[in-house]
């Protein structure tokens, strides 16, 4: 099994270069894909004397000693930072952002690379240059023929998934089903029990509405939707799901270690309690993919790059569960085997 995981470059107007350089040092081995000017630049700005070393392949980069940066170019150029400075979004970039992302998830496939991490992208900066996709989770699905990808943050011992993500709060009620609740269920499931090595994983579900609906007289997303799915997949793994509950208890510290993840029914719902608690250190994970997927739970935060400020802590920690996720598959597979 491969031991080096594929980097991609981010949007280099952001932050993602500067805390891919700073995080460097030390962990796992790793192959950078992207514009080796980004790169460049960036170190020159941080001061940073980094050994850069340009290969051809995950092969060629696994006989460099780890204390060189290896970066396997993409054919596609970003702007240069004198033509298109730091801190401003430019289409410039979109091509070779997407083409790291499409490299690095292709790798991963072949299991050339054990693992993605993800530095953050602008996903209007790639809108407005022609990519028709909302964002990096959607783009890997599509590059891994995954038909349901879910996303999971954690941090300080809290995990998170969304059933709904972008999307307006109008909207939520229109796009929350059965069907999608109980996939996003299962394949929250299934990657407990392999990725994170949790044979008997607790489950807990929120309403949508205040206090769960009360019954029906706030709502009746919880009588209609809610409660019926968490009933069936409880039939199906006796004391594993639980709800819905009320999530306006569900995220203080008693409430937190009676169970292992906390579905939640839209995107603020999920993520306001896990930055409340670990901001700048958490982690976002693709589940449901063929490949392991982390991120940073930032986005580019243009007004501080460029600045040598950005915080590296998140892309550590994307780092370092890349690979535990990944060997704890590669176990659950060999047990199955």
């Amino acid at each position: 099994m491969p031991q080096m995981i594929a980097v991609t470059m981010g949007d280099p107007a952001g932050i993602g270069p500067e805390v891919t350089l700073k995080g460097f040092v030390g962990g796992p081995r790793r192959l950078h894909i992207g514009d080796p000017e980004v790169y460049y630049q960036t170190a020159a700005q941080l001061g940073l004397k980094i050994d850069f070393q340009v290969v051809d392949s995950p092969e060629a980069a696994l006989g460099l000693s780890p204390r060189q940066f290896a970066i396997l170019p993409t054919e596609q150029k970003a702007a240069l930072f004198a033509d298109a400075p730091q801190g401003q979004p430019c289409t410039a970039h979109a091509a070779a952002t997407v083409e790291s992302i499409v490299t690095a998830c292709r790798l991963a496939m072949e299991k050339r690379v054990l693992a993605v991490v993800t530095p953050p992208v602008n996903k209007a900066v790639l809108h407005e240059a022609g990519f028709d996709f909302p964002g990096h989770t959607e783009l890997l699905a599509r590059c891994t023929e995954t038909s349901y990808p879910v996303m999971m943050l954690t941090g300080e011992g809290l995990r998170v998934v969304p059933v709904t993500i972008h999307q307006s709060i109008r909207s939520v009620p229109g796009t929350l089903t059965a069907e999608l609740l109980r996939r996003t269920i299962q394949i929250t499931h299934a990657a407990l029990c392999q990725d994170f090595a949790l044979p008997s994983p607790r489950i807990v579900v929120t309403g949508l509405n205040p206090h769960a609906g009360e019954e029906g007289n706030f709502g009746q997303e919880e009588l209609d939707i809610i409660s019926p799915v968490c009933r069936e997949l409880a039939q199906c793994w006796p004391g594993v799901v639980r709800g819905p509950v009320a999530a306006d208890s569900l995220f203080h510290a008693e409430a937190r270690r009676s169970y292992d993840v906390a579905i939640c029914m839209y995107h603020d719902q999920a993520l306001i309690p896990l930055k409340m608690l670990a901001f700048g250190r958490a982690v976002n994970i693709t589940l449901g993919l063929p490949i392991v997927r982390t991120s940073v739970d930032h986005g580019t935060a243009y007004p501080i790059a460029g600045l040598g400020i950005a915080d590296p802590h998140s892309f550590t920690r994307a780092v370092v569960m890349a690979v535990e996720l990944a060997e704890n598959r590669r176990r659950a597979a060999d047990t199955v085997a």
